[in-house]
C-alpha cells in the first residue's frame, strides 16, 4: 500500500453511533521491563507481594500468553501506541528516528472520538511530547529523567477527579522495574534506594533455567558472549550469589511499581469510576535476570518476551485466566477502540481482544503470533572481529515456539512449550520434530506474505 493510501485509510474510520454515557473511560497502565509471571498472584508471596495487581487480576481477565511485538523499549512502545508491527514503524531497536508521519497515535484516535486524553509518566515514544497534533494527548506530565515513579500518581489522580462531560483516556507510564539495568551495572538507582542486598542465602534462588539451552543456536550463543561483556550488561563475572541478589532487587522494584499503580487504582475507585472504566495493565517487555545467563531484554526467551496483560471492566469482561495468544503491540489499540465503540482502522493487522474478554472460551481465535527482534546492544566478544548484530523472528503457537535468526550456521530453534516451558532444549535438529519444524517455517512464510514483512523473508533465506 502506498503512502497516500495509508493516510486515506487512516482517516476513513468514524465513530460508531454510541452515546458518551455508554462508552467506558479507559485507564491504560504500562510498566517497564516487567516479566509476565512476576505477580504474587501467579508465583506466590514467598519472595514478593503485588497486592494491587493481584486484585486487578481478580476483577478481570489475565492473558497468560501475551507477548511483546519486539522485546525492547522503543519498538514495543511505538507498536502499542500506534497499532503497527515494528517492521511497519521501522523501529526494531532503540533508535531515535521519528515514526512515519502517517501513523496515528493512541491519544489522537481517542481525542478524535470525543475522549478527554491524558498521559503521565515515562514517554519513550518516537513522537515529540509537545507535538499534541500527532499524539493526541491534551494533558501530559512527561518525566524526562529516569525513575521518579512516585511523581506519576498525583497528576493522574487530578486528571481522574476533573469534572467532565466526556469519557477519558488516561495513560500512566511507570519506569519500574527498569532500574534493574542500573542495579546490574552497580550504578545509582534512578528511582531511589531499595535497601541493602541481603546475604545471598536469604535471596531468591537461581532460576531453574539458568543454564543455556541444549543445542542452542549459534546466533544466541554468540549474542550471549557479546551481551555479557558490554557496558550495558557487564555480567560475565557474575557469580550465582550475585545473580540471586539481582533477583531480590528485581522483585523489590516490582513491588515499587505495584505500590504506585495501587494509588491510581484506589483513586479511580474513590472517584466512583471503577465500574465504568476499562483498565488495561501491561508492560513493554520483560527481563531475564539470569535466565539462560542473560540480563535485560531483546531475546525471545519468555522471561524477556512474554509480558503481563490484565483487562478489567466490571460487568463487561469475564474474570479468569486465558491462554489465548496475544501480540500486545498490535492487539492493544484495536481492543481499546472496540470497547469504546469506535471502528478499527482497516490497515491494522492486530485483533481486538474484546471477544475473548467477553468469553474466554471463544472457539475461533488465532493459530499463531509472530514477534521480531534486532539485537544490537552487545560488545566485541573475545575472538570476534566485529560486534555482532542479529535479526530474528519468533513464531508462537499453542504448543511450540519457533525462532530463526540471520546470524550463524545453526540458526533455528524449536521448543516444545508444553513439555519444556523453561526452554531448556532446542529441538530443531531432532528428527522426531521435523514435521513440527516445517509447520512453523510455513507459518512464518504465510505471515510474511500476508503482512508484507520482507525482513522475515530475508531472515528465512537458506532455511530448508
Amino acid at each position: 500500500m502506498n503512502k497516500p493510501s495509508i493516510i486515506l485509510a487512516g482517516l476513513l474510520w468514524a465513530a460508531v453511533s454510541v452515546s458518551a454515557a455508554d462508552r467506558p473511560n479507559i485507564l491504560f497502565i504500562i510498566t517497564e521491563q516487567n516479566y509476565a509471571d512476576v505477580m504474587s498472584g501467579v508465583m506466590g508471596e514467598r519472595y514478593f507481594k503485588t497486592p494491587n495487581l493481584d486484585a486487578l487480576a481478580k476483577r478481570g481477565m489475565r492473558f497468560d500468553r501475551a507477548y511483546a511485538s519486539n522485546p525492547i523499549c522503543v519498538p514495543s512502545r511505538n507498536s502499542i501506541f500506534t497499532g503497527y508491527y515494528p517492521f511497519e514503524t521501522g523501529l526494531q531497536h532503540n533508535a531515535k528516528k521519528s515514526l512515519p508521519t502517517q501513523m496515528v497515535c493512541m491519544g489522537k484516535h481517542f481525542k478524535d472520538a470525543g475522549y478527554d486524553t491524558g498521559y503521565f509518566g515515562k514517554w519513550h515514544l518516537n513522537i515529540k511530547s509537545d507535538d499534541v497534533a500527532r499524539h493526541g494527548f491534551d494533558q501530559t506530565g512527561v518525566l524526562q529523567g529516569k525513575g521518579h515513579d512516585h511523581e506519576i500518581p498525583a497528576p493522574a489522580i487530578a486528571f481522574i477527579n476533573q469534572k467532565r462531560d466526556n469519557p477519558f483516556l488516561l495513560v500512566t507510564s511507570f519506569t519500574s522495574p527498569h532500574d534493574i539495568c542500573e542495579m546490574v551495572r552497580g550504578e545509582k538507582i534512578p528511582g531511589g534506594k531499595i535497601g541493602d542486598f541481603p546475604d545471598p542465602e536469604d535471596c531468591p534462588p537461581l532460576p531453574v533455567n539458568f543454564a543455556p539451552p541444549i543445542d542452542e543456536t549459534d546466533s544466541m550463543a554468540l549474542m550471549r558472549r557479546s551481551y555479557q561483556v558490554t557496558k550495558m550488561t557487564p555480567i560475565v563475572d557474575f557469580t550465582a550469589d550475585k545473580w540471586r541478589q539481582m533477583r531480590w532487587g528485581y522483585y523489590r522494584l516490582i513491588e515499587r511499581a505495584d505500590r504506585e499503580i495501587g494509588k491510581v487504582l484506589t483513586a479511580l475507585k474513590e472517584a466512583g469510576h471503577e465500574q465504568d472504566t476499562l483498565v488495561i495493565f501491561t508492560a513493554d517487555h520483560g527481563d531475564c535476570t539470569g535466565v539462560h545467563q542473560f540480563a535485560q531484554k531483546t531475546v525471545f526467551y519468555d522471561e524477556s518476551a512474554r509480558i503481563p496483560l490484565i483487562i478489567s471492566y466490571p460487568g463487561h469482561v469475564d474474570v479468569g485466566v486465558t491462554r489465548k495468544l496475544v501480540n500486545v503491540g498490535i492487539d492493544t489499540l484495536p481492543t481499546m477502540l472496540d470497547f469504546a465503540g469506535t471502528s478499527i482502522p482497516r490497515q491494522f493487522k492486530g485483533r481486538s481482544l474484546k471477544p475473548v474478554c467477553e468469553d474466554s472460551n471463544v472457539a475461533v481465535w488465532r493459530e499463531f503470533i509472530v514477534i521480531s527482534n534486532h539485537m544490537v546492544q552487545g560488545a566485541l566478544p573475545r575472538g570476534e572481529t566485529k560486534v555482532p548484530e542479529c535479526r530474528g523472528r519468533m513464531v508462537r503457537t499453542d504448543d511450540h515456539k519457533y525462532a530463526v535468526y540471520d546470524l550463524g550456521e545453526h540458526r533455528e530453534s524449536l521448543v516444545d512449550m508444553e513439555k519444556d516451558p523453561h526452554e531448556m532444549q532446542n529441538l530443531s535438529r531432532d528428527s522426531e520434530y521435523k514435521g513440527v519444524l516445517k509447520r512453523h517455517q510455513d507459518l512464518l512464510r504465510k505471515y510474511a506474505a500476508d503482512t508484507g514483512d520482507n525482513e522475515a523473508v530475508e531472515i528465512l533465506l537458506g532455511v530448508e
